[in-house]
Formats: structure tokens, sequence, C-alpha cells
């Protein structure tokens, strides 16, 4: 894997407010209590210290630093909360920017949806299947919300059944992206086609994965996307066998960015 480093810095107001040099700064005032032994700690002189830190309070929108006189140890200087909580998501971004990096190596992932490429890199679940699309109708009975969604070159919409608090909740409108996970037990085969009123796929099955007491399926659906779904033990099915694929709406679970 290529050896990279991801600096971060950020301004506010076009002026630099925080950078590493700056951030580390704030580490050794929490560690130590003074600024002058943070300067120390952190190898830089006192007066360039306070000029860093005059810089970041003159921009900050809340303190950063706390002064405290007198006590036990004579007084010194702490964070503010606002302070320890900027040092927090100085480390989150860091992470994440440095994830994002990572991610232009594999040209699997696609770098047009922030979406995709955020649960590619950040994301980890149990379901085997994990497709993304957008929100193509919205409509809501009662307390429940049937979420149409378009695949990209998927001829056929899939729906997802969810409550009308979910969809507020998950801000959903027509064009916005959503991430759908659909675990392999909820997908279910037929040799016929099922009496359902949606998300009925013609389903080709291409490989089966032998396992202890099930087997994994793997499908095309629709001649176009892959799938997986599990087998029991007992089961018939065969590699190259025709079939019929069910999704239960209910059994979809939906995820998106704010």
């Amino acid at each position: 894997m290529l050896n990279s480093e991801v600096l971060l810095s950020i301004k506010l107001q076009q002026q630099l407010f925080v950078d590493p040099k700056r951030m580390r700064l704030l580490r050794k005032i929490a560690e130590s209590g003074s600024i002058s032994q943070a300067a120390k700690n952190a190898n830089v002189s006192y007066k360039s210290a306070w000029d860093h830190l005059e810089a970041m309070n003159s921009l900050s929108p809340m303190p950063l630093l706390e002064r405290n006189t007198g006590g036990k140890n004579g007084g010194g200087t702490t964070l503010t909360n606002y302070a320890k909580r900027l040092l927090k998501l100085y480390d989150l971004l860091q992470e994440t920017q440095q994830k994002a990096f990572q991610i232009l190596q594999d040209e699997q992932i696609p770098l047009d949806s922030l979406l995709t490429a955020t649960a590619r890199f950040s994301l980890q679940s149990s379901a085997r299947n994990q497709f993304f699309g957008t929100v193509k109708s919205l409509t809501q009975e009662n307390n429940h919300c049937a979420v149409e969604i378009q695949l990209p070159h998927f001829d056929q919409p899939i729906i997802a059944f969810i409550t009308a608090q979910s969809a507020v909740r998950l801000q959903l409108h027509l064009g916005k992206e959503v991430m759908l996970m659909i675990k392999a037990p909820w997908v279910k085969l037929f040799a016929k086609k099922p009496q359902k009123t949606c998300n009925i796929f013609t389903a080709l099955l291409s490989y089966i994965n032998h396992q202890n007491h099930t087997n994994e399926a793997i499908l095309t659906l629709n001649e176009q996307l892959e799938c997986c779904a599990s087998l029991d033990e007992h089961s018939s099915f065969q590699q190259g066998d025709k079939l019929f694929c069910y999704i239960d709406p209910e059994q979809i679970v939906l995820l998106t960015l704010y």
C-alpha cells in the first residue's frame, strides 16, 4: 500500500485557524497545563506559541483556553470544552481524510458519489448485499412509507418499506442517494414466480459456495446485478438454474448521508 501522509489545515474567514503544529500545541497544553511548558514540549519558542494561540483565539467562535490562578500548583492554563472537542474532531477529520486518499488506489470505487465513497471506506456490515441508488418515488400510507429506488444500470426499481418517521429522519426526497443493505438470508429463491406485488426478479444461479450448514448462492438478477442468497443444506437448486428471486421490502435497510 502507498505510504502517504495527508496533513489537515482548516481556515476560518480565509485565515489559518488550525494545522498540525497548532493542534500539537493544544495537546501539549492539555498534557502540561502550562503554555510555557507546552511550548518547550512542542519544540517552539514561547513567543511563537503565544502568537499561534492568539491567532487561533481571534478566529475561534468560542474560547479555547482557560486561565486558572492560584491553587495548589500556582494556577496554569487548561483547554476549554470547545478546544477539547476541536482536538477530537481534528483527529476524526485526519482519519477520514487519510481513508479518503486511500480509496484513490481502488479503481472499483466510483468517485462521483459521496455516499458510495464514504460507505466503501467507512462502513463495515455483515450484510452481504450492499447496493447504491437514488430515490425515484415516495408513497406514504398511514405510518409507513414505500420508497422506490432506482439502481444504476438496473432496469427494475427496488421497493423498500420503512416507517414515516424513518423517512423524515433520513431526509428522503426524490433523487437522493441511498444505500441498501440486504442480508443473504432475506433473499428468497423460487423455481416458479411467486405471487408477490414487488421486488420479483429473474435470477441465474451463477455459483454456489458450499459451507457447513448453509450454502451461499451467487445470483445474477435480471442479467445485470450480482446478489447473494442463503441456501439451506436441503436445497435442490443447482448452479446454472434459472430462478425467481424475491426481496421482502420490509427486510431492506436504508442508509444515507444527511
